[in-house]
């Protein structure tokens, strides 16, 4: 039988491998994993909060000053006690105290941003910012789309506070960035207030989410860049047409083409930059082809087998042709 840590062990493996998604159903690593936050034992509960942010099958995360496991236990213990007994209300309620965990970071460096450090403040700002980067790498990991709401509205504030000068700019960034690496695992169509965040009459807004831009990774997210391309200033236009580029799909190169004769220097040289990196990628990727002769017997140059399909086993798509008699000359 699979020990408690053990079955901690694979579930911290597969949210390291990107399945934290499938806590949901009863048989994945990760569902036997958050069965162990609600263990009586509390090595056994501390193993497993600690899994969640970080760690792999070897190696648990390092907690900076512990704020979160603390937090986040007790908050599911006051909301989510006894245990629900279906694998799907388990994930949900572990998404609903990271859902308030992350609001209530929020509400905190809000308020913080107005204070006058003391001894007890620094101390709480140590906490908050903690708590809030754990709770982050949490969501990360886990790919609960419910909670690109909460992300977004950190990511609002954290923009709003960011000149006031009581806050750390690298902690701040920190948090940015640790908010748009989250939103870009989830699915495109799956966090609409993203999308809406980008399309916001209001420059901040929009602004204040563009972190995500930089690691979006999934090609869905295509249709809805290129819908929102057209409506913005340069200055957020040349991260869309970047992260265009980046993500390498051909359907982005007619629209990208008009900016590469914009008047502004940066966005052409961001649309430039862009479609030679989609161009790069069609070459890098293409269908992967194989060479054979074009008729048996014969001087014939290699062709590709290109998208045909073949019935030919792979020791005969390329190989030396053998000797062929010299052709007769005219005169011979």
């Amino acid at each position: 039988m699979t020990s408690s840590l053990e079955s901690i062990g694979w579930g911290r493996e597969a949210l390291a491998r990107g399945e934290g998604a499938r806590g949901h159903l009863p048989d994945s690593s990760v569902a036997r994993l958050l069965v162990m936050l609600w263990e009586e034992n509390r090595e056994t509960q501390q193993a497993a909060v600690r899994s969640l942010p970080g760690g792999n099958r070897d190696c648990y995360y390092e907690f900076n000053y512990g704020y979160f496991s603390e937090s986040f236990l007790r908050e599911l213990r006051s909301r989510h006690s006894p245990m629900p007994v279906e694998a799907e209300a388990r994930y949900e309620a572990v998404v609903g105290v990271l859902h308030d965990l992350i609001d209530q970071s929020t509400r905190d460096i809000r308020a913080m941003s107005g204070m006058h450090y003391s001894f007890l403040s620094s101390a709480l700002y140590l906490a908050v910012f903690a708590t809030c980067r754990d709770a982050l790498l949490t969501t990360e990991r886990l790919r609960a789309a419910p909670l690109h709401v909460p992300l977004c509205g950190l990511m609002w504030n954290l923009s709003a506070v960011s000149g006031t000068g009581r806050l750390n700019p690298q902690d701040t960034i920190q948090l940015m960035e640790g908010a748009g690496r989250a939103l870009a695992v989830m699915p495109p169509d799956k966090m609409p207030e993203l999308w809406a965040a980008l399309s916001h009459t209001n420059e901040t807004r929009r602004l204040a989410v563009m972190p995500a831009l930089s690691y979006l990774s999934d090609a869905r997210s295509v249709p809805y860049l290129l819908e929102l391309l057209p409506m913005q200033k340069p200055v957020i236009a040349e991260r869309i047409v970047a992260c265009l580029g980046r993500l390498g799909d051909a359907r982005a190169v007619p629209l990208i083409h008009d900016f590469t004769r914009s008047a502004d220097w940066p966005l052409r040289r961001a649309g430039k930059a862009a479609i030679a990196a989609i161009r790069r990628t069609e070459k890098e990727e293409p269908v992967r082809t194989l060479l054979r002769p074009s008729r048996p017997n014969t001087s014939d140059l290699l062709r590709s087998a290109g998208r045909a399909q073949h019935t030919e086993p792979p020791s005969e798509m390329l190989h030396v042709l053998p000797d062929l008699p010299a052709r007769e000359t005219r005169n011979g």
